[in-house]
């Protein structure tokens, strides 16, 4: 089944089309942006211009026809901070739902806060944290306890909205928001949005990592902290020139790294996890999944759903990481690649497993190194090595290569 669901946000309007499977998981399947920027320039209790309107509406034509093209029945649309600026709010969202054919709901700063942290919670083994969410017009700020949503905040403080303004502002502005939340020193910190994303590409690809997704990637406070001076010492048209980063973005990353490095400052945090799904993953699943074990068997099942075959078909016996490997490996086993160790260490490499800590997925990815010639290569144990022994690596190895051995299809 296809679902679609569209973002009208402060700084862009995003429309997302998602293959939703059985169990609820979901893989995104395309996605059309626009940065139309409504909100920009708008100060609280004012209408929007006509202008922006007239562009909000010829972007969410688009999204219409590309929605009619697809036959999609199952349409969430949401407006978030500008809508709730505007005086004229409510009434734009009513012309723009027109121009749409589907409602546009405009939601509350605390339901946006609560949306984004299901759609971190539910990809990521988040137990406890504070979970940001920055856009162009708002930032969202929620804690979780024991894999609850215990307090959500929002505030009027997008990296759209505050661009322009001094640097010592915008961190004495983002440093009493965060201080009103009353956080521990040290908590663990989980983001997203575009400009986090757009950061960890960079990241990523300037530093050749070896798994591309920014899922799950760690960022520690002292880089961020040095993106924030490189990225506002350059201009747009140079910031647009760096790896990951596209014209639009370029004219807000810089406000947004500041914004981010001013909220791990302020809870003096090691870094900053992020997340690739947010607001429109949490509205499409709706409620978050308490228990850790049945979010990582949703996800396993479905990569199963996404080779084409039946999750039911293959086990989990006892929840362990090798486990988990050996069923991964089993179902391209199934699916007819020729090396399935070589296409499972491919896929862990470049695709999206959610559910997984980064730490984790990399662990996976040695276990199937070594299963696959029952050799340890230096450079996958140096993902590793502080997590496990060599020893304790090879032995989980093994186990994997015996699971996948004594997998009978026909039983």
């Amino acid at each position: 089944m296809l679902s679609a669901v569209i973002d009208a946000g402060f700084n862009s309007f995003r429309l997302s089309i998602f293959q939703v499977f059985p169990n609820g998981t979901f893989r995104n399947v395309g996605s059309v942006k626009s940065f139309v920027r409504i909100g920009e320039g708008l100060k609280e209790g004012e209408p929007f211009s006509r202008e922006k309107v007239d562009e909000a509406s010829k972007a969410l034509e688009t999204f219409s026809n590309v929605i009619k093209g697809k036959s999609i029945r199952d349409v969430i649309a949401v407006g978030t901070s500008a809508f709730r600026f505007a005086s004229n709010g409510k009434e734009v969202a009513e012309r723009l739902s027109a121009s749409l054919g589907h409602e546009i709901k405009v939601i509350t700063g605390e339901e946006e806060g609560k949306y984004s942290t299901i759609g971190v919670m539910n990809t990521l083994p988040v137990v406890e944290g504070l979970v940001f969410d920055l856009g162009g017009g708002s930032l969202e700020l929620t804690l979780v306890k024991d894999r609850k949503i215990a307090e959500v905040r929002q505030f009027p403080l997008g990296a759209l909205k505050l661009s322009g303004k001094p640097e010592d502002v915008i961190r004495k502005e983002i440093r009493s928001a965060v201080s009103s939340m009353h956080l521990k020193e040290g908590i663990n910190v989980y983001g997203s949005g575009g400009n986090l994303r757009a950061i960890a590409k960079l990241d990523i690809k300037s530093k050749g990592r070896m798994i591309k997704s920014v899922h799950g990637y760690h960022i520690s406070s002292k880089v961020v902290s040095r993106y924030s001076k490189l990225l506002n010492s350059m201009g747009v048209k140079e910031r647009a020139g760096l790896p990951g980063i596209d014209e639009g973005r370029a004219v807000t990353i810089n406000t947004g790294a500041l914004i981010v490095d001013e909220i791990l400052s302020s809870v003096k945090a090691s870094g900053v996890t992020i997340s690739a799904f947010g607001l429109r993953e949490g509205l499409l699943m709706g409620e978050e999944v308490r228990d850790l074990t049945k979010l990582r068997r949703m996800w396993l099942s479905f990569f199963s759903y996404s080779l084409g075959l039946d999750p039911s078909f293959f086990t989990i016996a006892d929840d362990s990481i090798e486990d988990y490997v050996a069923f991964l490996v089993t179902n391209i086993q199934v699916a007819g690649f020729l090396s399935k160790y070589g296409a499972c260490m491919d896929m862990l490499r470049s695709m999206t497993l959610p559910g997984f800590s980064r730490e984790e997925i990399r662990l996976m990815l040695a276990l199937c190194s070594v299963a696959s010639k029952g050799k340890l290569k230096k450079k996958f144990y140096k993902l590793v090595r502080e997590q496990i022994k060599k020893k304790d690596l090879y032995e989980k190895a093994m186990k994997v290569r015996t699971k996948v051995r004594e997998f009978n299809p026909w039983n």
